[in-house]
């Protein structure tokens, strides 16, 4: 089952600044769509950190990490921070950001 896509601009913005990266981001965009469940990492919230608890990540290459949330799944987390899903379909993944690991997850 395929899912929507919606792009936040912090997202669209990383897109530009990874331009380099542009294709394989874009493929693995296209994986995360189509099968949001597999090979990607369920985050929580580990002490002294950025509460991503309802958020996922997948990875890009060795150090990078895109940053999403599928709607069905944080409508059902109360504490997911990242929920961006108002309006948007149960079967909607929303991209957060992208870039290298400790930037992804401190969402900078």
């Amino acid at each position: 089952m395929s899912y929507q896509q919606h792009y936040m601009p912090r997202f669209e913005k990383d897109i530009k600044r990874y331009a380099n990266l542009r294709d394989r981001i874009y493929k693995q965009v296209k994986r995360i769509y189509d099968a949001p469940y597999f090979n990607t990492e369920y985050l929580g919230h580990p002490p002294g950190a950025l509460n991503l608890k309802g958020c996922r990540s997948a990875h890009v290459g060795m150090n990078f990490r895109i940053l999403f949330v599928i709607c069905e799944e944080c409508r059902n987390e109360p504490e997911c921070e990242y929920c961006f899903c108002e309006g948007l379909a149960d079967q909607t993944v929303v991209f957060l950001t992208v870039g290298p690991h400790d930037k992804a997850y401190s969402m900078q």
